[in-house]
């Protein structure tokens, strides 16, 4: 019953991350939001990002309360992981790992809106489904210096493989150095 019930737990605070990165990663693109999934994350996280706007301004280009309810609910997800293991933890190394958690769940959003977007130029590439824009503006930035630096070969364009090899390398580095943990 306690598996069920950590599992429960992390599964909810996981996709409240991502929800908070999307907007997070939405907004550095500037990505529409004009759409079914831009307005979902705005309803789902206007509730705590603004009132922490009015509390943490932007810093530049850096929606800062984003960042900070990331940080904040990464935090969450260690402190009851560590509670449901029966571990300890001090708060200096539980920042340090909440911070490598944000950036493992941010690179997985970027690999899994490279893959929507592979997938969707072989179904079909000229869609303008939501999903699969916010995919693209999203791996955009990181696709398209790949793609001037690696012509297409035979008609095939393998820059997404090789940003999907240097993300995958990024997770092992963060997994040795900052978030060692499975959550």
């Amino acid at each position: 019953m306690q598996n069920a019930v950590h599992f429960l737990i992390q599964a909810v605070l996981s996709m409240a991350l991502y929800v908070v990165l999307l907007r997070f990663w939405m907004q550095w693109v500037r990505a529409d939001f004009r759409n079914q999934i831009g307005q979902f994350i705005i309803t789902m996280t206007n509730p705590l990002v603004i009132p922490l706007r009015k509390v943490l301004p932007s810093i530049g280009t850096i929606d800062t309360a984003t960042v900070v309810l990331a940080l904040i609910i990464a935090i969450i997800k260690l402190f009851v992981y560590f509670a449901l293991h029966g571990v300890g933890a001090n708060p200096i190394a539980m920042l340090v790992i909440s911070v490598g958690l944000v950036l493992r769940y941010s690179i997985y959003l970027f690999i899994a809106a490279i893959v929507v977007g592979i997938i969707a130029s072989w179904v079909n590439p000229h869609t303008y489904h939501p999903v699969v824009m916010v995919a693209r503006s999203i791996s955009n930035p990181l696709l398209a210096p790949a793609q001037r630096l690696i012509p297409p070969l035979a008609g095939l364009d393998f820059s997404p493989v090789v940003v999907l090899l240097l993300l995958q390398a990024s997770l092992y580095l963060i997994w040795e150095y900052l978030a060692p943990i499975p959550v």
